[in-house]
């Protein structure tokens, strides 16, 4: 629109080269102009014949270049007209706008895009489609850069058509030869039709993003009611024990008074004993001086008159085991309070375990996640397993960081059994697996307290048990056994998930073979065992670092 306002037509003032107003104007012989940086580019890639790019009118020499007085003039005049005239800067197209395919140089922004044209356009070239009674029939839209997804790629042809049978957007040529013969309809029509099954997606999609909304604010509620009753039951646990602790304090204190009033009177009376005893000593160190002074004396008359008429010494046999007070002896007061330190542990243990099970009961929650399908899946549940030393049989030694027990022994023919358990406990999503050497092994996951060395593993309902024997394998679980066909494995993984109550052995190999699936409800952490039977040196490992 600035340029049909300028009384110039700035085309006629443009460099051929670089298709914007001359810079530095240099016009050739042939009467032809070129920027100076242009023209000199453009020779510089030119051997021995230089031409002009217009006419192509040729040079055996670099022609030389002369500056236009007048046309320098002109061209300034018009550069400040076209700075006063120049659309804003958000009038031409950036990287994220749709460019006019009209406009040279610089292209404007487009602000429609015309389906007949297939070409975009500013306003200003866009005037055409408002004015020519040919073009008004072409339709507008939004500016859009896939307007070459319009033409047929077989054919050059503008997309008209669309194929039901082969559900395609196809041109009339390949409505009559690929196509021929199928059920079409317009491009519009199959599009209105489909913006009408839109339209009903996207109310269902709103309906259930409202849903969804309205299910996140009950999920709100239940983790703020959740959050409420933790923080509560937490504080109702650090009172509980604040008081018990409070309790033990106020008797540890009246013990100790107790234990300190026996002392200081067991010190008062051995204190007065002292007292007597040494008041005792000095009166018969008197007489033994005065004795003595008797015996010296040389007058036997002076010793008959000063001898006293009744000699009477008292007689000390020295301390005995009556006098020490009873309160002293204190060994059986460290005995009862052993007794009561062993009777408060094992309360504790068994009101703890209580406690673990009403807290299993109040975490019944089905597992969110889906149950690994690959190796790499189970990886991602890869955790180390280390054997706890204080829980191992005599016949067993540890080694490899406590991931490897082996069978100790003095000959090879003898037969050694043994067992141990885990240190980790085991929660949540875990994955292990064990490998072995002999012809006899067990490996099996249970709560700490199962019978494991009294019983054996999977006797009882607190452990189960997967026996691989030379010829068999063998679930057990609270002493009913199942028998497993199959292959003897050479290595075997161990999946569980805790919260799902989900328990599974596999054959490892090339590939996962599921042995025993466990289905049940867990109500205490659990803890996993080896028991190994044969000679000695046979070994059992749990695996780590896990690869593929």
């Amino acid at each position: 629109m600035a340029q049909r306002n300028s009384p110039l037509d700035r085309d006629k003032y443009c460099c051929s080269i670089c298709l914007d107003l001359l810079f530095n104007p240099k016009t050739l012989a042939c009467g032809h102009s070129y920027c100076l940086d242009c023209i000199t580019g453009h020779w510089d890639n030119e051997e021995d014949v230089y031409s002009c790019p217009q006419c192509r009118q040729t040079f055996k020499t670099r022609p030389a270049l002369v500056k236009t007085t007048v046309l320098a003039d002109v061209l300034e005049d018009l550069k400040r007209t076209r700075l006063r005239d120049a659309p804003p800067g958000h009038c031409y197209d950036g990287p994220e706008d749709v460019g006019c395919d009209v406009c040279t140089g610089r292209k404007m922004k487009a602000i429609r895009s015309c389906l007949g044209c297939l070409a975009s356009f500013c306003e200003e070239h866009l005037q055409g489609h408002y004015q020519v009674p040919g073009l008004k029939r072409h339709k507008l839209v939004e500016p859009t850069a896939d307007l070459q997804d319009n033409i047929c790629p077989h054919h050059d042809e503008l997309i008209r058509m669309f194929c039901s049978t082969d559900q395609q957007s196809i041109c009339c040529v390949c409505a009559v030869s690929e196509h021929k013969g199928h059920e079409m309809i317009s491009v519009e029509a199959e599009r209105n039709k489909r913006q009408e099954d839109l339209s009903s997606h996207q109310k269902t999609t709103r309906i259930r993003i409202q849903k969804g909304w309205e299910d996140l604010k009950v999920l709100h509620h239940k983790m703020d009611a959740i959050n409420q009753s933790a923080d509560e039951t937490l504080s109702d646990v650090d009172e509980a024990f604040a008081e018990m602790i409070r309790s033990l304090e106020s008797q540890r204190l009246d013990i100790k008074e107790m234990i300190r009033t026996n002392q200081q009177a067991a010190l008062s009376w051995l204190k007065d004993l002292h007292t007597d005893l040494e008041w005792e000593i000095v009166n018969m160190k008197r007489s033994e001086a005065d004795l003595k002074h008797l015996s010296h004396i040389q007058s036997h008359v002076t010793f008959l008159q000063n001898y006293p008429q009744n000699v009477h010494l008292k007689e000390h046999n020295g301390l005995t085991t009556r006098d020490i007070p009873p309160m002293l002896d204190l060994e059986n007061v460290t005995g009862a309070f052993a007794e009561m330190t062993d009777k408060l542990r094992k309360f504790i243990i068994d009101n703890i375990s209580q406690i673990s099970l009403a807290l299993a009961q109040a975490d019944d929650l089905p597992s969110t996640h889906p149950e690994p399908q690959t190796r790499a899946d189970f990886l991602q549940h890869a955790c180390e397993i280390t054997f706890d030393p204080s829980t191992k049989t005599k016949s067993l030694s540890l080694c490899e960081g406590n991931r490897r027990m082996t069978l100790s022994g003095q000959k090879q023919q003898e037969e050694r059994v043994g067992n141990c358990l885990s240190q980790e406990r085991l929660t949540g999503r875990k994955y292990w697996e064990v490998k072995w050497t002999g012809h006899y092994v067990s490996i099996a996951v249970g709560y700490k307290d199962s019978s494991w060395n009294t019983t054996g593993f999977g006797n009882d309902d607190k452990s189960w048990s997967l026996t691989i024997c030379q010829i068999s394998i063998e679930f057990e679980h609270n002493r009913i056994i199942t028998k497993i066909p199959g292959c003897r494995p050479s290595r075997l993984g161990v999946y569980l998930d805790y919260r799902a109550g989900t328990l599974c052995f596999y054959s490892i190999s090339d590939t996962m073979t599921l042995l025993h699936k466990v289905q049940t409800r867990f109500t205490q952490p659990l803890h996993t065992g080896i028991w190994l039977y044969e000679r000695p040196g046979v070994f059992a490992e749990f695996c780590y670092p896990l690869q593929l």
